[in-house]
Formats: structure tokens, sequence, C-alpha cells
């Protein structure tokens, strides 16, 4: 494919998964029904006080997005949160808090999005509230829009870094007289073993006290944001991740991501070693 091709194929799912992961956030913290669209003619405007946001991901040390959000959108989002969990009554402190929670879902949520698109672990990692926006950043402007028609503008933008991502990686070349390795006959009789099964929604660490604590009703906080996936676990090794379905009243989950066999090796290993030290 073309160099200028595959850089608005990657323009086009990134701006895509930008604008799934702020909508859903937005619909799940404040309740209210948001489309988000990106508007890739206009020119950014400036802001109003604005909030922004810079984003590092895991797959390169620097930082990587940046949102930036005005004041109109910031409170706005901020007071519909809090007004559902019955809080009338919000400071631009509070609004500003909420904001930074739905950025840090919308981030979470993008990354899966990177990682199912290209098949390697992106996570979102080391975000931080700037005071100005950063020079020589190419932005985007975004549109969130309300079901009643009210409309908002934020502009985001991401360096070069994150469409790289969508670059194919090189093909490795075999060394002459290599031969492909094939399945040992006796791998058929591994087939038909049962392994178990289990889905992770999340972690978390408790003190003992608190563990004393708990009661029925009592809440117990994952590590693990709604919209982010769930882990698959085979014998105690993540091999993939999804999302959380229902099947014929049951609960199930629709594999997005699989898991290298190198990711797979690596965790068990660790849980392994987890094991083995919590047993000394």
């Amino acid at each position: 494919m073309p160099q200028a091709a595959r850089a608005v194929d990657a323009y086009a799912s990134i701006s895509g998964h930008l604008e799934s992961a702020l909508a859903r956030s937005l619909n799940s913290m404040t309740g209210e029904e948001f489309t988000v669209l990106a508007e890739r003619h206009s020119d950014p405007d400036s802001l109003e006080d604005p909030f922004i946001w810079q984003q590092a991901l895991s797959t390169h040390p620097e930082p990587a997005v940046w949102i930036v959000a005005g004041k109109d959108l910031w409170t706005m989002a901020g007071q519909l949160t809090l007004s559902a969990v019955g809080i009338d009554s919000a400071t631009d402190e509070d609004c500003r808090s909420t904001w930074q929670e739905i950025v840090g879902q919308t981030m979470g949520a993008f990354a899966s999005g990177l990682t199912a698109d290209t098949q390697q672990e992106v996570t979102a990692a080391g975000g931080e509230e700037l005071k100005s926006e950063p020079s020589g950043v190419q932005w985007t402007v975004f549109s969130a829009s309300k079901a009643d028609g009210e409309s908002w503008t934020l502009k985001i933008g991401w360096t070069s870094s994150v469409a790289a991502l969508y670059e194919p990686a090189p093909v490795e070349q075999k060394p002459a007289g290599m031969r492909d390795s094939t399945f040992s006959k006796t791998f058929d009789l591994l087939l038909d073993v049962a392994l178990p099964v289990s889905v992770s929604f999340g972690k978390t660490h408790l003190q003992i006290r608190e563990v004393l604590k708990l009661n029925t009703g009592s809440i117990v906080e994952l590590n693990r944001f709604v919209v982010e996936p769930v882990d698959v676990i085979v014998n105690d090794c993540v091999i993939a991740r999804g999302e959380v379905v229902v099947v014929d009243g049951n609960y199930g989950v629709r594999i997005t991501q699989l898991a290298s066999r190198e990711d797979r090796l690596r965790t068990g290993i660790a849980d392994q070693g987890t094991r083995i030290g919590g047993a000394r």
C-alpha cells in the first residue's frame, strides 16, 4: 500500500477510536447520550480557560496524545456527572477533577482500540495536566454533541509515533536451510485436555482491617475502567482480552485481542514466580 494511503488509514483509525472512546466515556459518566465527531477540515479556535491533558503511551517514552477542552465543555461534563449522583452544586475544581476522570477513561479505551488494530499491547501511561498548550502539535477539531443538538468543541493532537503503530512490521527473513517447525504427532493427544478458563474484571489490594469491614452492600473498587477490556485467563495465563456480552441470559466475552505467545509465556512465568515467592 502506498505511504500516503497508509497515512490516511492511520488517521481515520486513530480519529475514529478517539471519537468512540470519548463518546463512551461521556455517556457512561454523565448518563446522557453524546456523539463525538472529528471535523477534519476545521481550524482549531482558541478555547476559554482550557483543560490541557498530555498522555503518554506504553509503546513510546515520550508524550503522544494531547486533549484540549474549553471551560464550557469540562464544566458541562462535570456538572452532568455530579448531578447524576445527586450532587447539584459543583465547583470548578470539582468539574475539572471529573473531566480528568473522563479523559482518563477515554485514553484507556483509545489505547485498547490501538491494541486491537495493531495486535501489540498499547496502554495509557504517564498522563498529566499542562498549564499551556504544547507547541508544534497538529490539531484535529472534534465536536461533542448531545441528542438535543447542543454542541461543544475540543481539539486533540497526536504525534507521528501513534500513526507509526499502523506501519506493517518488517518481514523476518529465515536463514537459508531453516525448515518450518511442525507439530509433533503426540501433540494431537493433548487437544482433548480440558483447561480451566476464567475472566478477570480487575484486581485491587485491601488491608486486613478493610477486609474485615466488608459486609453486604460494600463496594470494592478495581484497578480497571469500565470501558477497558477484561482478561481471559487459561491455566493462570492471560491469553486474550475482550468485552463482556450477554448470550442467552449468560455472561460471555467477545474476544477483541489475542495475546502473543511471548506475552502468554511472560504472564505464566510472572504468575508462577508470584506463587513461589508467596510460598516461601
